[in-house]
């Protein structure tokens, strides 16, 4: 729990420190050697891949730290994101050390106008975007019709950049970490979930309602997404399209397009509104993975249908069809599934399923939640 009764004082120093005495070069090279591996599809020896350090335990307390502290204050930004590289080390978990600047999901629709909403202090949690109005909306998409489009090196997209500056400068005295704790994009979200933040709940009603207007708007967010990443490879250019690093996974490709809303919609509807905006990103950018939260296995035949489609990452495979839609549409495409619960493996364990090398282990990328240890479903499913 955050410590209450006040904000958190500290040196960042005392923290990289730490994280710098304790990596193990060799084994944190071959850690990277075999993710890279895994992303080339070169790990066919073994049902799925299932990274491990030896505990490395911290000599120093790490306290948590408020959402709220860290949003001008990248020194704490950064620590918040060390805080899960300690507890890798200290468990002998097996993702790579990354960090990202983090601001929340409204990074892309802060470039549209919508206000950033800070929720209080004790409440922990990162602010998120409000919607414009419909007469806002309209001018975004009159003004990008006549070339004047919405500025990614501005509001949180700037911010972000200068925070991955931040980031490296703190890092440059630090040649273990400089080499082994990997600066990625933020989140940027996806074509669906930009357009509903923008929006509002009314967007799923307004997609019939204002149909041409809406499908305008999706033009006009994925126009910003392609424009605001290739900003953030300018300005970082080790974040290539061969082989990206997200939440200490690996993957082919240069983009990872969050879908957690386009869980709420249909398959029909998918393709009619969002498949080509995924498409244009995948190809801007060499291809790379999709994530989605919850259930989103009626979606899977039509994500598969995208070319350049590396890697899916999803947070809980209870909610979804394994065995007849998620494997057939994915392993059995060359599609890899990376950060899946090792629940889900025992479970394939079990029955003789063969995940073919396919399949990382040991991330779930799910905001509110850890692994669980057991599976949801129960022991005999």
């Amino acid at each position: 729990m955050c410590r209450k009764g006040g904000t958190m004082e500290f040196n960042i120093k005392t923290y990289l420190d730490d994280l710098e005495s304790r990596l193990d070069m060799e084994q944190e090279d071959r850690l990277l050697e075999d993710y890279i591996r895994f992303a080339r599809r070169e790990m066919k020896d073994r049902s799925y891949f299932e990274p491990k350090r030896v505990p490395a335990p911290s000599r120093v307390e790490w306290p948590n730290v408020y959402f709220n502290e860290t949003l001008d204050d990248y020194d704490k930004m950064l620590y918040q994101q060390l805080l899960r590289c300690n507890d890798q080390l200290e468990s002998g978990k097996g993702e790579l050390l990354s960090v990202r600047p983090s601001f929340g999901t409204g990074l892309i629709p802060s470039m549209f106008g919508c206000e950033i909403k800070t929720l209080p202090l004790e409440q922990n949690s990162l602010p998120g975007p409000l919607k414009l109005s419909w007469e806002q909306i309209l001018k975004v998409i009159e003004e990008f019709k006549n070339g004047k489009k919405p500025e990614v090196r501005t509001a949180l997209g700037q911010k972000s950049i200068d925070a991955g500056h931040h980031f490296e400068e703190l890092l440059k005295d630090y040649p273990k970490l400089k080499k082994h704790l990997h600066i990625y994009a933020p989140d940027s979200q996806g074509p669906c979930s930009i357009s509903e933040a923008v929006v509002g709940s009314d967007f799923y009603l307004l997609v019939f309602d204002e149909e041409d207007t809406i499908m305008d708007l999706i033009e006009v967010v994925t126009d910003t997404f392609i424009r605001y990443i290739e900003a953030w490879k300018e300005e970082f250019p080790y974040c290539n399209n061969d082989i990206s690093f997200d939440y200490g996974l690996t993957y082919k490709g240069g983009v990872m397009i969050r879908e957690d809303s386009t869980c709420n919609i249909s398959a029909s509807m998918y393709e009619d509104l969002f498949q080509e905006a995924d498409q244009k990103i995948f190809d801007a950018f060499n291809g790379g993975a999709l994530h989605f939260c919850g259930h989103g296995d009626h979606l899977m035949p039509s994500f598969a249908e995208l070319k350049g489609l590396s890697a899916m990452n999803m947070s809980q495979p209870d909610m979804n069809k394994m065995d007849e839609i998620i494997y057939p549409n994915t392993i059995d495409k060359d599609v890899q599934i990376i950060g899946m619960p090792k629940f889900e493996a025992r479970r394939c364990d079990r029955h003789g399923i063969d995940l073919k090398g396919m399949v990382h282990l040991g991330v779930c990328v799910a905001a509110w939640m850890g692994e669980p240890e057991t599976d949801p479903r129960g022991e005999d499913c």
